[in-house]
């Protein structure tokens, strides 16, 4: 063979084995850098999640020195103006450029269902009971954002389905075994016969699909299960104060925008609203604002708040959610707890 010829094939041999190397070194670079990338969003999501977890820890602090301060004065309420209030929904930044935001609620800010259904010594549902669920259905309904035609809920349907979920009743408010209907579930089911533990719970209940639960969670809660748990006018937001439900000597009846607007007036300059035992400067009684007792009693002050804790480290973002209850000052519970 020429040489010339064995010349032109050894610098195609070695122009090969030149890209190979090029193309391995390439490979193993592209590797590194996703490992690396790997690793340290993995330690980004850690340092977020301890920040997350630390944040729940200050917003259970800033919750027990509120219970602390409110045991040493003569004015007990939860209002925006504690603490806990004024640090919910303010970021804050930390010098490596990771932040950490808290939202914490009394969850006098929403109805409890669990509070509204009220049986009497017969186990017969209050009245108020089913007028008030089923206006609150409707109401909620009436907000999702669907032709009106696509709207397929009956809200006293519903309100009738809670009820019986909740008792522990076997028949159904309108006749028949409650359980016929969960019975032809796939796996079959029963009613729970016991107060809600979570709104999402509402899924399991005969006529109740994920719209017309997430149309509801803007409104209600289930905390606390039993004992107290009505509204507390000094924290709850408009939509959830127009469910203030008493009776006006003419029908029961929900607050009117009249009303809201006085309560949010009050707050606005510095004042609370309160009930009927307390007389602290700057409280205007209940009393004047609307006529007779409301359903189900306001809750001025409350001991459980739910709590979300957003940390952000880089890109990497990781929430907690929880629920705590601040009762027993010296060791506040733990009631719900969720990392997302």
């Amino acid at each position: 063979m020429p040489v010339g010829n064995r010349s032109g094939i050894v610098l195609v041999v070695v122009l090969f084995f030149a890209l190979l190397l090029a193309s391995t070194v390439a490979t193993f670079a592209r590797i590194a850098l996703i490992d690396h990338m790997i690793v340290r969003n993995r330690d980004a999501r850690a340092r977020a999640e301890a920040l997350a977890r630390g944040g729940i820890r200050l917003a259970t602090a800033l919750l027990l020195e509120d219970k602390l301060v409110e045991s040493q004065g003569d004015l007990k309420l939860d209002h925006r103006e504690d603490l806990w209030a004024r640090v919910s929904g303010a970021p804050i930044a930390f010098e490596d450029g990771s932040t950490l935001r808290l939202d914490i609620e009394d969850v006098g800010a929403r109805l409890n269902l669990n509070a509204v259904v009220v049986f009497d010594d017969a186990g017969n549902p209050d009245p108020k009971t089913t007028e008030l669920l089923t206006r609150l259905i409707d109401k909620a309904i009436q907000e999702i954002p669907l032709p009106e035609a696509d709207k397929q809920y009956d809200p006293a349907e519903l309100a009738a389905n809670l009820i019986d979920y909740i008792d522990e009743d076997p028949l159904r408010q309108r006749g028949g075994p409650e359980d016929e209907a969960y019975q032809q579930r796939d796996p079959p089911a029963r009613p729970a016969n016991r107060p809600l533990l979570t709104v999402d719970e509402l899924r399991r209940v005969e006529g109740f699909d994920a719209q017309a639960v997430d149309s509801l969670r803007p409104y209600v809660t289930v905390y606390p299960f039993v004992d107290g748990g009505g509204i507390n006018p000094n924290t709850a937001p408009p939509h959830v104060l127009a469910l203030l439900f008493f009776d006006d000597e003419v029908e029961l009846r929900l607050a009117d925008e009249g009303t809201i607007r006085s309560i949010l007036a009050i707050r606005a300059e510095g004042g609370f609203v309160c009930g009927e035992e307390q007389s602290a400067e700057g409280c205007t009684p209940i009393r004047s604002l609307v006529t007779n007792a409301i359903f189900p009693e306001p809750d001025y002050t409350s001991d459980v708040f739910t709590v979300t804790a957003l940390a952000t480290v880089g890109d990497v973002a990781r929430r907690v959610e929880a629920v705590l209850d601040r009762s027993d000052g010296a060791a506040p519970r733990l009631l719900s707890w969720r990392v997302l």
